[in-house]
């Protein structure tokens, strides 16, 4: 964070010092090297017996929608976060005081390219839901159909880049301060959060992946999505057909029917796993409605996962490691896969996931723990120094939520019988003949043509070299505290200079006052440069002498 953005997020950064002390991190900010006279100011601890996870969900709430936000994408990182602090980001749930009607207004008639009066038949101004991101209202249209629109908050994009700003800051004061958070990369944890967020603000993207799965979906009858009114909706504005029904668990179902629903839900999340390579991210029950005729309906599409062919194949070769309680072929399995190629400590890993397959020894018998395994083994291989891509993160976290809204469904709900018929599909699409020999056919001729490239790519490398064309890039690192340290002196410098230029000017205003028709305006103006570059001058110099002999980081 540069000085001027500094200055100009001081009071929000004030506030979230504030929390953060009151809710015992007081020691944390005394690490980052937070001012103490801020410090002094923070108000008394909370009395409250909550551990450090607790502290933190806390934390969020308190500063407002777009922390919890943050916190909700941010827990999709099973591979650095350690699951309880998953497991209590879970549960964050937006709970946003609406914007007054008359502030949405002028932004949903600008979406709509009309007044509501001329575009909508109906139109209720209190809206349905309010989240951190929109507030959904309900409205019928010219044509008769009942729709909910959802409308993005005013202002958001600019509250959200500030906040992005101060987190940023923060990470990179732990990343310099704490030596054990080093391995994590937190900065760039950071900014990958913080795209993702900006991401969710194009509601065209929510828009495309809703469509995608009514269009890909093989069992509309049972599962369904809300369809999208594609022609009213923008980036600010989505219109989707109007979905009655009730959240699983808020009224008691038929006997038979919850078993039923769990399993489809279950069995829809495989399908979109493993065959499709395209899922919801996040289907919680609050994103699921239950319809007066038992069909499924999954709402908010704004985060999906994507899986390629062979990161499929990866999984289906990572289960069967862990269904065989075999350590050694999990580890073969993620370096296979894994993004970085960095040297693993393998001994360690697989001492490491063979305590945690430990844990479950009955894994066949022990219904809700597949979950569980995914998030846990991909916090084994994130502090292991191997690095998977974001996706299967979000299966993770996926997979863990549609246990969970079985269980509320079906007490006895057990995800794995759903998963099995996928994987077999899979395992039988992997191996079939035509498949193989697919795959030899594009293998061979990426090498043929990468070969046929060879003498090109030599001549061209040569010919650089003759003509002294060829470069080689530095990229120095760790020296962030250094590059602090010469901003925070230039600007000091730059300061007194201003200072010392101000004293000069003031006092020869002063002295030739008497000699100018205007000398009592200019006695003052002099008078009053004079006292202000005196004063800035001595904080100046008590700065200097309060952090001048702090030794560089």
């Amino acid at each position: 964070m540069n000085p001027l953005r500094f200055s100009a997020n001081a009071a929000r950064l004030t506030k979230i010092i504030t929390v953060l002390g009151r809710n015992g991190f007081l020691e944390f900010l005394e690490q980052i090297e937070v001012p103490s006279s801020w410090l002094s100011r923070l108000v008394p601890a909370r009395t409250e017996r909550l551990n450090h996870w607790q502290r933190l969900r806390v934390t969020a709430e308190e500063l407002g929608p777009v922390f919890v936000k943050f916190a909700q994408i941010v827990s999709t990182r099973a591979d650095v976060l350690p699951e309880p602090l998953i497991e209590e980001l879970k549960r964050l749930r937006d709970q946003v005081k609406p914007a007054p009607w008359e502030h949405m207004r002028p932004l949903l008639e600008r979406e709509l390219k009309g007044t509501v009066e001329e575009v909508l038949a109906e139109f209720d101004q209190t809206p349905v839901a309010a989240g951190s991101i929109a507030q959904v209202y309900r409205a019928r249209l010219r044509s008769g159909e009942a729709v909910a629109l959802k409308v993005q908050r005013p202002g958001l994009r600019k509250e959200i880049k500030a906040d992005l700003e101060i987190i940023h800051w923060f990470a990179v004061k732990m990343q310099q301060h704490l030596p054990e958070l080093r391995a994590y990369d937190l900065p760039n944890i950071v900014d990958e959060a913080g795209e993702n967020l900006l991401r969710e603000l194009d509601f065209t993207i929510e828009a495309r992946n809703t469509v995608y799965f009514n269009t890909t979906n093989p069992s509309p009858t049972e599962i369904y999505s809300p369809k999208v009114y594609e022609e009213l909706s923008t980036k600010r504005l989505l219109v989707l057909e109007w979905i009655v029904g009730l959240p699983p668990g808020a009224e008691k179902l038929p006997p038979g029917v919850g078993a039923k629903l769990a399993q489809v839900g279950g069995r829809s999340t495989f399908q979109q796993i493993m065959l499709d390579g395209f899922f919801h991210a996040d289907p919680h029950t609050g994103n699921l409605f239950v319809t007066p005729d038992y069909r499924l309906c999954l709402i908010d599409w704004g985060m999906t996962g994507q899986l390629t062919r062979n990161m499929r194949y990866f999984l289906a070769d990572l289960f069967a490691g862990i269904a065989d309680q075999n350590p050694e072929k999990v580890v073969q399995v993620v370096l296979a896969n894994a993004l970085t190629k960095k040297r693993v400590d393998r001994v360690r890993l697989e001492k490491e996931i063979s305590i945690m397959l430990r844990k479950y020894p009955r894994f066949d018998a022990d219904s809700g723990a597949f979950g569980h395994i995914m998030l846990e083994l991909l916090y084994i291989f994130g502090t292991n120094g191997i690095r998977l891509a974001r996706d299967y993160t979000l299966l993770a976290k996926a997979v863990l939520a549609v246990e969970e809204s079985g269980k509320v469904l079906d007490p006895a709900f057990d995800i794995r019988p759903c998963a099995e018929p996928f994987l077999k599909k899979l395992n039988v699409e992997r191996w079939h003949p035509q498949t193989i020999a697919s795959l030899f056919y594009w293998d061979w001729r990426v090498a043929i043509r990468n070969a046929r490239e060879i003498p090109g790519t030599m001549m061209r490398l040569l010919r650089n070299l003759e003509e002294g064309e060829a470069s080689i890039n530095f990229v120095h690192r760790g020296l962030d505290g250094l590059r602090e340290s010469f901003e925070h002196g230039v600007n000091r410098l730059v300061l007194a200079i201003i200072i010392a230029a101000t004293l000069l000017s003031s006092s020869l205003i002063i002295s030739r006052a008497s000699e100018d028709t205007m000398g009592t305006f200019l006695y003052n103006l002099g008078k009053f440069g004079f006292i202000g570059a005196l004063l800035l001058g001595v904080w100046l110099l008590y700065e200097i002498i309060r952090h001048g002999r702090r030794p560089p980081k």
